[in-house]
Order: structure tokens, then C-alpha cells, then sequence
């Protein structure tokens, strides 16, 4: 749809990362689509069948939830809200999440049609509240079976987050101080 767009020339950029088009005898599919006149949808999604159905793509709803954070915001009524995609397990009314460095417990699920519901199953988008903070789009979340072990997971990846951010302020260190000041250095 943009001006001056060549498929061709992405094909072959994806082609240097070893993703060959079937065109070109290698076994990526691409199909060609228009987000604004529609043209391509139906092919596209019989090429995503195909490729779930030979592939043996499923998802098990007989296990604790996993996904991704699509969007999420803070609303002044109520607090931290996400919308999550589960892409694996059921996400119910009443179990405890982590999401990305947040955690909670699911207080409300609303569908895509904003309707309560008690459960999402797999491929199910769902609006949730209940965490302590907001979390970033694009987060991943799992569902834990207690707050106990949701809370530390949860604090861990703070934690992780945290040093990992002071690793990347390159402040310097004691070490570095003195190493410096042992060569002479003027200016710290």
C-alpha cells in the first residue's frame, strides 16, 4: 500500500537471513497482502491453516496460561489494565499473573467485546486489572498458581531490570576510579 514499496526487495533482504521464499525453492510462504483494499486476506489466512495444520501447531488449554501484553495504560478508576493475548493454556477470573515485572491477580477479564467473561482460552485477546503496576506492551506474562511464587518471580525480574539498567548507565566504578587515578588521570 505505501508508495514506491517493492516486495521483491524484501523478499531478497529476508533471503540474507536465510528465509528463502517457496518462489525461490526454499519453504518460508509469503503472500502478498493490502491492508487497504483487502486484497490477499483470504490467501493469507489459508496459508496460516496450512502451515498450523502440517506443522501440528496446538495449543494446550489444559494448562496455566502464557501470552503477551498487547497494550496497557493506567486508568484512573481502575488502576494498572492491560490487554493480554493468551497464545497458550486457559487465563481465568482469580489467578495470579506475571507481567513482565508486575504481578497481580486477575480481578477482571473482559473480552474483545468488553464482555465480562470467567476464562480465555488460546488466541483469546482479554482486557485485565488487578496487577500492582503498569506494564510495558509486548511484555510476556505467564499465570502462576500462587501469589507467593508470582510476587517473587515478579521482584526477581525487577531486580534483574534494575542492575541491569545500572550496568548500562556506564558510571564508573571504584575500581575504575582508582585504576585511574593511579595513571595520573587529572579529571575523574
Amino acid at each position: 500500500d505505501k508508495p514506491g514499496c517493492n516486495p521483491d526487495k524484501v523478499m531478497k533482504e529476508m533471503a540474507e537471513h536465510d528465509l528463502l521464499p517457496e518462489e525461490w525453492g526454499g519453504d518460508i510462504i509469503y503472500d502478498k497482502i493490502s491492508a487497504k483494499t483487502g486484497e490477499g486476506i483470504d490467501k493469507l489466512l489459508e496459508d496460516i491453516i496450512l502451515v498450523s495444520s502440517m506443522e501440528d501447531l496446538k495449543a494446550n488449554p489444559n494448562r496455566y496460561a502464557l501470552g503477551t501484553t498487547l497494550e496497557s495504560k493506567l486508568d484512573k478508576n481502575l488502576g494498572p489494565t492491560c490487554t493480554l493475548l493468551v497464545q497458550n493454556g486457559t487465563l481465568r477470573l482469580g489467578d495470579y499473573v506475571v507481567v513482565g515485572t508486575s504481578f497481580g491477580r486477575i480481578r477482571t477479564l473482559k473480552n474483545d467485546l468488553g464482555e465480562e467473561v470467567m476464562e480465555a482460552v488460546p488466541s483469546t485477546p482479554v482486557e485485565v486489572t488487578g496487577l500492582n503496576e503498569v506494564p510495558e506492551a509486548g511484555d510476556r506474562f505467564m499465570a502462576y498458581k500462587t501469589e507467593k511464587e508470582a510476587r517473587s518471580i515478579a521482584e526477581n525480574r525487577k531486580e534483574q531490570a534494575k542492575l541491569k539498567k545500572n550496568k548500562n548507565n556506564n558510571a564508573p566504578s571504584l575500581d575504575d576510579i582508582f585504576n585511574r587515578i593511579k595513571e595520573g588521570a587529572k579529571e575523574i
